[in-house]
């Protein structure tokens, strides 16, 4: 039934007699017997319009209802003169505003909502790195010309960015006008999504001159299936198609891109670069540009007022605008943001202990909307945290949503929000829940039970006053430990509407709680962070910014909760994210890190090594290990000791090196065999390890092209898509060739070129230990220090101090050459065999 009337044309005429006898049965004090009347009569929309009372009497129809019909019928036409039907299908109605997908990006978890308005209109070239759009309703075309269309509108659009040099994304399943409200989401079926990328790309290398293939391909982007949802939440087997469009300047310089008509092009087979060139020769050429929110050929001949004139205007002024470009490129280079999200996570969530051991917090209730599939990955932080209850918004998280994840690695128990009600002894209901031993999974918008899910502007309707039951159940003192419990809002997808269940639901916990102090929200990225503060502000007059974290995607967040319990760092490998914030280095992925040593920030926690052995091979002249610096921070020891240039180096020269706009740094750390070089530079790493990613590369005649592939790896692991905000300090020791390291430094720029990374910093630092044969010590630069063979004074205290500590731990500290030494009065020879322990 619910379908029939969503299918009512705004247009009575036009109603069949079912959909007739469906709208009567919603008319209030209208029953069956009425609506079977006018249907056994063959009333339609047409005939409806022309009743009156005395005919429906004459159908047996009692005066009551003939009246209730006759007035609902003329205030559906009043409203439809008003332009406000409400009998009209949410479906033809246009929704609420919403952003769109973000530009060249494919793994954010962000969908659309059926009928809603993308806020942005089609466009031509603003400031050319904001891309400009244009829509494709693609919902009149057939299942047979559909690929053909959607390769045209691709290739016409494309060209036009490539020759305006300006970015863009062309959406198939977006209204446009004059047939739809512009910008509408209406969404498509797409069966086989491979499919349109290889006709795409088949379609470039058709369509381009042969010449600029390759940059075509290069610039225009693979398709995007963005996932359309219904207005209950639930799927559809709709998305929306975007591809976008970006011509950079260091591949399209100043080149011109004309198309082959594509009304004539046919396929070819393989033929020799020469005969290839001939025929596109005898095609006639387009030449596309992007002029308002349309592409137009200055080359047809509707365009010819003055032959050619405006075409070679536009050619002529193609250096300029390639220039223009990449000024736009370098205004718009992104500055890596420096962040303490990570670190208020840890304090939010803890109640300001740093450490899930020993939290403020006793328990913990989760509130939740839906899911993406790419997000499950990062769902370890809710089992450790081990909710008693999760109050979840998404009907289908039982068939293939969070819920049916959770359980896999959590017990328990599902309920609907009517279970909570108060109609018992407090204890009672309680144990029924199951609440002090499995996690209650509140189902908040239906899904099961064959409760059916309500649509969002009629949630607070059908389902608002049971949620506000479950609430006000969980915030009494006798069910949850007073002050003793934290509220995480998280929000896996954009909440951008102020009918949204969830701000409703936010604001009854405020009211319940008196306050945000026991409410953390946690969203994975700016945009809905603002889109939440503002909805909760109109909703409550209340700035939330101070209990939002939003600056971390989930992997961020997951690592840096996990990373909170002490079992954890024991089990687990964490790399910085920058801000106090961590990520799980997962065990195949570093497997695959195979040319480098990863220093994590938790390196050494959970080992069992013995400390005496590990320090007595040290003192004897071994090389330093991590757990050397290790040990040296335990509770009782004196700090690990620090060369005179330890100091110049962490505030100096890294810091210099970090602001160049470089994609690779070198920096070199020239030493005296045996002198401690080595151990200073892996003293640096150690030091860093939780501000930037470190490693040291394990073997110098590794294959460099793999090593810059494997550091770029590092570098990006777990930012989705993201500019990393933590750079690489890669290690590397025991080179005997500058022209080596200049070679290695050059193919890791070239990778990060090749993965798009582009920043106002440096992003990979190479700590270049090189040994040197001079012993003469010379002043450091910006990228050069030199550690000789002598020790400062205050190099020789330091040293003392640590050999006063390690005769107490220590039995055979006579053997330690170094030690000895210090006892004898100090010559240059002595200093050698003395700095090759530091």
């Amino acid at each position: 039934m619910k379908s029939q009337e969503e299918d009512l044309s705004p247009d009575i005429k036009d109603w069949s007699k079912h959909q007739v006898r469906e709208w009567a049965l919603k008319v209030d004090g209208v029953d069956n017997i009425v609506a079977e009347i006018l249907f056994k009569q063959d009333i339609s929309g047409h005939a409806l319009l022309l009743l009156d009372t005395t005919d429906l009497s004459k159908m047996n129809v009692t005066f009551g209802p003939a009246k209730l019909i006759i007035h609902a019928r003329d205030e559906v036409m009043k409203l439809r003169k008003e332009g406000a039907s409400s009998l009209t299908s949410s479906t033809n109605q246009p929704g609420r505003p919403c952003k769109p997908y973000p530009f060249c990006r494919y793994h954010d978890a962000d969908r659309y909502m059926e009928n809603s308005i993308l806020d942005i209109t089609e466009s031509g070239a603003s400031d050319l790195i904001e891309p400009c759009h244009e829509y494709k309703a693609f919902i009149n075309t057939t299942d047979e010309t559909k690929m053909s269309k959607f390769t045209d509108e691709v290739i016409r659009f494309a060209a036009a960015c490539m020759n305006s040099r300006t970015n863009g994304t062309i959406h198939f399943g977006i209204g446009d006008e004059p047939d739809f409200t512009h910008g509408q989401v209406l969404g498509v079926v797409v069966k086989d999504k491979e499919a349109y990328a290889n006709k795409l790309k088949s379609a470039i290398d058709q369509c381009f001159e042969y010449k600029h293939k390759q940059t075509a391909q290069t610039c225009i982007k693979p398709p995007r299936f963005v996932g359309v949802l219904n207005k209950n939440m639930t799927s559809s087997d709709k998305c929306v198609i975007e591809v976008d469009i970006v011509p950079d300047s260091t591949i399209c310089e100043e080149n011109i891109y004309h198309t082959l008509n594509m009304g004539t092009k046919k396929a070819k087979k393989k033929v020799k670069y020469k005969e290839t060139v001939e025929n596109e020769t005898k095609q006639s050429k387009q030449f596309f540009v992007r002029d308002g929110g349309s592409s137009r050929d200055l080359l047809a001949p509707v365009t010819f007022a003055k032959p050619m004139e405006e075409y070679s205007k536009f050619i002529d002024s193609m250096k300029q605008r390639s220039q223009l470009r990449k000024e736009a490129e370098e205004k718009h280079l992104s500055v890596i943001k420096s962040s303490t999200q990570g670190s208020r996570l840890s304090k939010m969530i803890t109640g300001g202990s740093f450490s899930l051991d020993k939290s403020h917090f006793e328990q913990y209730v989760i509130v939740t909307n839906k899911a993406h599939s790419s997000q499950f990955d990062s769902l370890g932080f809710l089992v450790e945290l081990n909710p008693t209850a999760v109050l979840d918004f998404d009907p289908e998280s039982a068939k293939h949503g969070l819920q049916s994840h959770f359980e896999q690695q959590s017990a328990v128990s599902v309920h609907l929000p009517a279970q909570y009600k108060i109609t018992e002894r407090i204890e009672d209901i309680a144990h029924k829940l199951k609440l002090t031993r499995n996690t209650s999974w509140v189902f908040c918008n239906g899904g099961i039970e064959d409760e059916a899910p309500s649509d969002i502007d009629q949630w607070l309707m059908d389902k608002g006053a049971s949620i506000r039951d479950v609430i006000s159940f969980l915030c009494r003192k006798d069910v949850l430990p007073n002050k003793r419990f934290l509220v995480i809002f998280v929000l896996w997808s954009t909440v951008s509407e102020k009918i949204d269940p969830l701000v409703e639901t936010f604001s009854t916990f405020w009211q319940e709680l008196r306050g945000t102090e026991q409410i953390l929200c946690i969203c994975d990225n700016e945009k809905a962070f603002t889109s939440w503060k503002d909805l909760i502000e109109a909703r409550c007059g209340i700035n939330i910014s101070g209990r939002c974290i939003y600056e971390l995607n989930f992997a961020e967040v997951n690592g840096t909760i996990l990373s909170l319990l002490s079992k954890n760092r024991r089990s687990n490998r964490f790399l910085p994210c920058g801000g106090g914030s961590r990520v799980l280095l997962e065990k195949k992925v570093e497997r695959s890190l195979n040319t480098l040593e990863v220093l994590c920030v938790n390196q050494c926690e959970g080992g069992d090594e013995d400390r005496i052995v590990k320090e007595e091979n040290f003192y004897r002249g071994g090389k330093v290990s991590w757990w050397n610096f290790y040990f040296s921070e335990q509770p009782g020891s004196t700090p690990f000791i620090k060369r005179d240039q330890f100091d110049y180096i962490m505030n100096t020269v890294i810091p210099d090196l970090c602001s160049l706009r470089k994609a690779c740094v070198l920096f070199n750390l020239i030493h005296v065999p045996g002198c401690g070089g080595t151990t200073l530079a892996m003293h640096t790493l150690w030091a860093l390890r939780d501000r930037f990613r470190c490693a040291v590369l394990r073997d110098s005649n590794a294959d460099f092209a793999e090593v810059a592939d494997q550091v770029v790896k590092l570098l990006t692991y777990d930012h989705e898509e993201k500019l990393p905000r933590v750079p690489v300090l890669l290690m590397i020791d025991d080179f005997d060739d500058m022209e080596k390291v200049v070679d290695l430094q050059q193919l890791i720029e070239k990778e990060c070129a090749k993965n798009d990374i582009q920043s106002k910093s440096a992003q990979v630092l190479l700590l270049n230990c090189m040994r040197s044969e001079s012993s003469e010590t010379t002043e450091p630069t910006g990228d050069t220090v030199h550690i000789g063979n002598k020790l400062s004074e205050t190099e020789q205290k330091l040293f003392e101090e640590k050999l006063v500590e390690i005769e107490k731990t220590h039995k055979n500290a006579d053997t330690f050459y170094g030690f000895m030494i210090m006892k004898r009065t100090l010559s240059q020879s002595i200093f050698k065999v003395l700095s090759a322990t530091l």
